[in-house]
C-alpha cells in the first residue's frame, strides 16, 4: 500500500467494564482514526466497504455497533480486496458498552503503526467536560498545556491522559517537553458540558504534516441534584485543571496487543 511495508495486526481483549446507561445495550461505539500522512485507503469492516477512500486526518464515529467480533481490513484506495491480501489488517473484540479508539499512526521516528484505546465514558458532574489528549504523531516528548498552565508533561509517542474539567472554551498548546519556545499547536478548544473531547496528535512535525485531530463522546453529563450557584465563569490567568491532573500522566488503558510483522512479498 504505497509507503506502508508492513502489516499491522491487532487483537482487542474485553476487558472494559461498562461505565455509563449506554453500557446496558448490546452495543459498543468505535472511533477511527486515520493518523499515517500521504496514503489514501479503503476500509472494510467484516468484508464489506465501509470507508471509501479515507485519506490522513479523518476520523469516524463513535459508531455504534452491536458487540462482537470484527475483522478490518485496509486496502490503498480502489485496490480490489479480491486480488491480494490487505496491508493493514485487525481483528478485534468489541464489548458492549465500550468506546474503543482504533488509531493508525506514527510511531517516534516515522514508523507506521496501529493502537486500540479505550475512552473514559463514564459519567461527568453537571457543569464538567472532559478532555483526552493522545500522542500519535511523530515527535519526541511533548507538554501539553492549558490556559498556559501545564497539564500533563512529558507525554511520549502512544501515550495519553484525560481530566475532567469545568465546561469552557481553554487555550490548548502543545509544546517540545521542557521548551515551551516550540510549539507544534496553538487553538482555543471549546469543551461542550457532558462530553468527552479527544484530541489525537497525528502526523509528522519534521515531515510537516502535523495536525491534531478530534472526536467527541457526548451525554456523559450526570442529571443536576441542585441548582448551582456562585461565579461559573474562569477567573483570568487560572487554569482549573492544574491541580487536578497534576497528580502525573498515566497512559489510558490499551485494549489488547498490538504485533507488527513485516509483509512478505
Amino acid at each position: 500500500m504505497k509507503r506502508m511495508k508492513l502489516a499491522l495486526l491487532v487483537t482487542v481483549l474485553a476487558i472494559v467494564p461498562a461505565t455509563t446507561a449506554f453500557a446496558q445495550s448490546s452495543e459498543g461505539e468505535v472511533i477511527v482514526v486515520h493518523g499515517v500522512p500521504d496514503l489514501a485507503v479503503d476500509i472494510y469492516v467484516n468484508g464489506d466497504l465501509t470507508f471509501e477512500n479515507s485519506t490522513f486526518g479523518d476520523v469516524f464515529g463513535p459508531l455504534a455497533l452491536p458487540a462482537g467480533d470484527y475483522d478490518i481490513d485496509i486496502y490503498a484506495t480502489g485496490a480490489d480486496p479480491d486480488a491480494g491480501d490487505p496491508a493493514l489488517a485487525g481483528s478485534t473484540t468489541l464489548p458492549a458498552g465500550a468506546v474503543a479508539t482504533i488509531a493508525a499512526y506514527l510511531e517516534e521516528g516515522g514508523s507506521p503503526t496501529l493502537g486500540v484505546f479505550v475512552e473514559n465514558n463514564s459519567s461527568t458532574d453537571a457543569g464538567d467536560a472532559r478532555i483526552t489528549a493522545r500522542h500519535l504523531a511523530d515527535f519526541g516528548a511533548v507538554d501539553i498545556l492549558a490556559n498556559d498552565g501545564a497539564v500533563w508533561e512529558g507525554v511520549t509517542n502512544g501515550g495519553g491522559a484525560d481530566t475532567d474539567v469545568p465546561a469552557a472554551t481553554y487555550n490548548i498548546k502543545i509544546t517540545a517537553a521542557g521548551d515551551p519556545g516550540t510549539v507544534a499547536f496553538d487553538a482555543d478548544v471549546p469543551l461542550g458540558e457532558g462530553t468527552n473531547t479527544i484530541a489525537y496528535a497525528i502526523g509528522s512535525v519534521e515531515g510537516g504534516s502535523f495536525e491534531v485531530a478530534t472526536a467527541a463522546i457526548a451525554g456523559l453529563h450526570e442529571s443536576p441534584s441542585g441548582v448551582p450557584t456562585g461565579d461559573a465563569g474562569l477567573l483570568p490567568g487560572i487554569n482549573p485543571m492544574v491541580p487536578i491532573a497534576l497528580a502525573g500522566l498515566a497512559v489510558a488503558a490499551l485494549a489488547g496487543s498490538v504485533v507488527l510483522a513485516r509483509k512478505e512479498r
